[in-house]
């Protein structure tokens, strides 16, 4: 686990945080909920089968634990591919008490108080913050969304829309499945190089008929390109197929489980 990584608890709930954000945010474990079975406890997902109402108490535990605003909270749609949303006044909400209106796998805002939101159960979650422009972001990228370079483009919204400074943004990559564990067909380092070039080899390990995957260290090459200061991106160490006692993963559960979350709020 990188230095800079911190796990909490408070009452039930387990959470990591890094020291180098200031402002409220969380990476999730699956204790501190209400969810039963196979996604016991704090399961954060309305499409893993689990009661809508403990899927929403399980929200409101959350917001009261870290002092944030449910009405607020505002969630982004994992659909794997590279859309940024901006969240306006308007659109705080979106997801929770509002309409999902988007089909964005990240979301910036420079709102105080309202929490955005993103998941994860092996994909990379990114929590970005800036202090020059007080504005932060949440980026989900599988290996879909990391191809597509869904990371270095919600760094592009946030400098372009929200007048963020890269050389003080603040990147930190939450608990994701590593390259021990993320083992893959020759589709997935094709669909890499094809798509980001042949800087991303060192990264793609091959063993026998089959790869394995370093996303860390491919989306922190693309915040680096990006502009980012090496020193401002912290990778957490925290694979979530090795710790699949505190954490769910797609994977090892084959796809039976709960869904956890990044949060980050001004």
């Amino acid at each position: 686990m990188h230095t800079t990584m911190k796990r909490v608890q408070k009452g039930a709930l387990g959470y990591y945080i890094c020291e180098k954000i200031p402002v409220r945010h969380a990476f999730t474990t699956k204790t501190g909920g209400v969810s039963a079975g196979a996604c016991e406890s704090l399961n954060l997902g309305f499409s893993r089968g689990d009661d809508p109402e403990a899927v929403r108490e399980n929200y409101r535990i959350l917001c009261d634990t870290l002092g944030l605003g449910l009405s607020r909270l505002t969630r982004t749609e994992q659909v794997h591919r590279d859309e940024v949303s901006v969240v306006t006044e308007e659109l705080a909400g979106t997801g929770l008490t509002k309409p999902m209106v988007w089909e964005s796998d990240a979301i910036v805002t420079n709102l105080p108080g309202t929490p955005i939101v993103g998941f994860y159960a092996d994909c990379v979650v990114t929590l970005l913050f800036d202090p020059a422009s007080r504005s932060i972001g949440v980026c989900h990228s599988g290996w879909r969304g990391t191809a597509a370079g869904i990371l270095p483009k919600t760094v592009d919204v946030m400098a372009g829309r929200l007048g963020a400074r890269r050389e003080s943004l603040v990147a930190v990559m939450g608990p994701s499945i590593r390259q021990c564990c993320f083992e893959t067909g020759a589709d997935v380092p094709e669909a890499m190089e094809s798509s980001l070039g042949a800087g991303v080899r060192p990264y793609i390990e091959p063993r026998g008929e089959k790869w394995f995957v370093d996303l860390q260290g491919i989306n922190a090459m693309l915040l680096r390109q990006a502009g980012l200061a090496e020193g401002n991106i912290v990778d957490s160490g925290i694979c979530t197929y090795c710790e699949h006692g505190e954490f769910w993963s797609h994977r090892y559960t084959h796809g039976v489980r709960g869904v956890h979350a990044g949060v980050i709020c001004l």
